[in-house]
């Protein structure tokens, strides 16, 4: 008796992996989790571009994209900036409806990727009717771009490679995603200048392995406050230089000047790619003061 109760829950749980396997089936198809190839162990900052060209049939109902790229992705197609997001602890598979901008050959997405540790994904499709699922799915055919270039939107360089296949749903951590509709990122069309900056000496919460014991530390270092009085918006930053590696820098939103004193609070890693100066953060925030740790790195606010 124990041992046929025991083949019932076994053939439950079996049914309902299938019906949730089926289920993200229908979502990403063939697609697999990929990413750039590097020494993940090492936690070194990425910020590279992931590209497809591709072509649709000409009678599609409608054109769909589906993504999500932990931690932090934005999305372009056929030249346009679509979306993006810092994806956080809940992941979705984001839909983006991109049929206005859809043509039957030379279609394009590239993918800005960006992770303070080097850790993360990507999984994308294209649907383009209830039936006709999951084009251009994310898979060994997809490009790998380290480098970014003035008209990479457009096309890819001659140096490129295969990206790091990570294996399909349920895969890691983000086992399987539930599909979330989102809007288009609205285009920046003004960009608004600090009203003031001032930099001051602070230090960094750490954390350093000293004989192989992890100890809380902190670490001095220089910071700029640019105060754009309150608003909402986007920010974006600006690199003086170049770098042939991912760069990353710390950044603290804050509404209170008090905020900007503090070693503890909430600081967002943000990752330049090599060839990178501006990055406009996908995030639309309520906020008064953008503060920059280290040098080298400017902000603007753009709405």
């Amino acid at each position: 008796m124990v041992f046929g109760f025991l083949l019932l829950v076994t053939f439950a749980v079996s049914r309902l992996e299938l019906l949730y396997s089926h289920k993200f089936f229908d979502n990403t198809g063939r697609a697999e989790w990929i990413w750039v190839n590097h020494r993940i162990a090492s936690g070194d900052p990425q910020a590279f571009f992931a590209t497809k060209d591709f072509d649709l049939p000409p009678n599609r109902y409608f054109t769909r994209i589906k993504i999500s790229g932990d931690p932090e992705y934005t999305l372009w197609f056929n030249g346009r900036e679509i979306g993006g997001r810092r994806v956080g602890e809940q992941p979705t598979l984001d839909a983006y409806d991109v049929s206005e901008l859809a043509k039957t050959t030379g279609n394009r997405i590239v993918v800005a990727l960006r992770s303070p540790n080097g850790v993360g994904g990507l999984i994308a499709a294209v649907d383009v009717a209830a039936d006709f699922q999951n084009l251009a799915v994310t898979d060994a055919s997809w490009h790998i771009v380290r480098r970014w270039t003035p008209d990479l939107i457009a096309r890819d360089p001659q140096k490129k490679e295969a990206p790091l296949r990570l294996g399909r749903p349920p895969a890691r951590r983000w086992n399987y995603l539930e599909l979330a509709k989102r809007d288009f990122t609205i285009p920046p069309h003004k960009v608004i200048p600090p009203t003031s900056s001032f930099t001051f000496n602070t230090a960094l919460a750490s954390v350093d392995i000293i004989e192989g014991v992890a100890v809380a530390v902190s670490k001095k270092t220089i910071a700029t406050a640019y105060d754009f009085a309150p608003m909402t918006g986007r920010v974006r930053l600006t690199i003086n230089g170049d770098s042939n590696v991912s760069r990353p820098i710390n950044v603290r939103f804050a509404n209170e000047r008090a905020e900007l004193m503090t070693i503890e609070g909430p600081i967002e890693p943000v990752v330049f790619a090599p060839g990178e100066r501006t990055i406009i953060d996908p995030v639309v925030r309520r906020f008064r003061y953008v503060m920059i740790y280290g040098g080298g790195v400017r902000a603007e606010a753009v709405d």
